[in-house]
């Protein structure tokens, strides 16, 4: 049973709310609080919390009374109504909200956010990995640039050229599209400088991950660390290169190399957001081993990737590299992503049916 709160008055969006739920009766349990204070004074909830709406539009409140609000909701998907044109209301939430919506809010919109909640209450990761995404202070916002990406990759003749044109403005994305495609681990015959052929060469949908991962600029990473951040997202490239290269030696075809780029590229995220939230190179959630045998950062990336609406087979992807996975969503995905690194680290550990197993599906051992 999965459960929503919605602080604020707005008949319309209260009403919305209780008919999704009556909808979804089985599913979901609705609760209302009309101020911050009746919310704060209610018996402790944030475990049970699935999905927070806040009224920005209709109700008073300070910073730290929103920062309280979320405070109480530390796993819940924590959405504000607000006026989201405005770039300045925008960041102001940044460090408790992690959506925002307008006072357009209809009834399909609301359901995405009930099925994101519900796909993120239902994320399998541990409870320590779920207290440390909801101990993050400082969420990344969806470039704009991914933004115009998408609505120009949704028309139907879209050109190479024209998303050429988009992406040069962003002179970053344009030096590490360049520094990837040129790298001996993507296989091509010749190098190119033309924004065109690298473009056509990494496929839209690597060129989407590429842009997203980018986005963590580190801006809010302290100078002294400006230098290791950058070493981390170079580690990032360079892994999304290696894994690419070993599913093209292992037979995969293109679509599936890359979707492997893909998961690589957006498996290491999360290490960038948790540097940009006060942590270090050094610190054990960037490592790639914790009690649940995984990365930490890894669960970070995946809920981020599920809170944004992505494909299970990409979060499954990022979640179950840490073993070899028997079947399930996105397994050959994950099985290739785990045995690149093994293989880099030159220490591939298969028990004789995984082993079987990988060599039938053409994996090199």
């Amino acid at each position: 049973m999965f459960q929503v709160v919605v602080i604020g008055v707005n008949p319309t969006l209260q009403s919305l709310v209780r008919h999704l739920c009556a909808e979804h009766s089985q599913l979901w349990h609705c609760r209302f609080f009309p101020t911050v204070g009746s919310y704060l004074q209610a018996p402790r909830l944030d475990s049970q919390i699935d999905l927070l709406i806040f009224d920005g539009l209709n109700t008073t409140a300070s910073l730290e009374d929103k920062r309280l609000v979320c405070f109480q909701a530390p796993l819940a998907l924590r959405v504000i109504v607000t006026t989201p044109e405005h770039d300045d209301v925008v960041l102001g939430h940044l460090s408790h909200f992690h959506s925002f919506v307008g006072s357009e809010l209809n009834t399909e919109h609301l359901e995405l956010l009930f099925s994101n909640a519900a796909r993120l209450s239902e994320l399998p990761i541990g409870e320590q990995e779920r207290r440390l995404v909801g101990g993050l202070i400082d969420f990344p916002q969806l470039p704009a640039l991914l933004s115009g990406l998408d609505k120009l990759l949704a028309e139907p003749n879209v050109s190479s050229a024209a998303v050429a044109g988009l992406v040069s403005t962003d002179p970053l994305v344009v030096s590490r599209l360049f520094q990837l495609i040129n790298s001996p681990y993507m296989g091509f015959v010749s190098e190119t400088w033309n924004l065109e052929v690298a473009i056509s060469r990494l496929g839209y949908q690597s060129l989407r991950s590429l842009v997203l991962l980018l986005a963590m600029k580190g801006g809010n990473v302290q100078a002294e660390q400006q230098a290791e951040y950058q070493r981390v997202l170079d580690q990032i490239l360079a892994q999304a290169g290696q894994a690419r290269s070993y599913a093209r030696s292992s037979g995969f075809n293109r679509v599936l190399q890359d979707q492997v780029f893909i998961a690589a590229l957006l498996s290491g995220f999360g290490k960038l957001v948790l540097l940009q939230n006060g942590r270090e190179a050094g610190d054990a959630e960037l490592t790639e081993v914790n009690p649940a045998g995984r990365g930490s950062y890894l669960a970070v990336s995946a809920f981020l990737l599920t809170l944004w609406g992505f494909e299970n087979w990409v979060v499954a992807a990022v979640l179950n590299q840490h073993c070899w996975q028997t079947s399930g969503i996105g397994a050959q995905i994950s099985n290739c992503l785990f045995l690149a690194r093994a293989h880099q680290q030159g220490a591939i550990k298969l028990n004789a049916s995984e082993r079987q197993q990988a060599l039938q599906a053409g994996f090199v051992l």
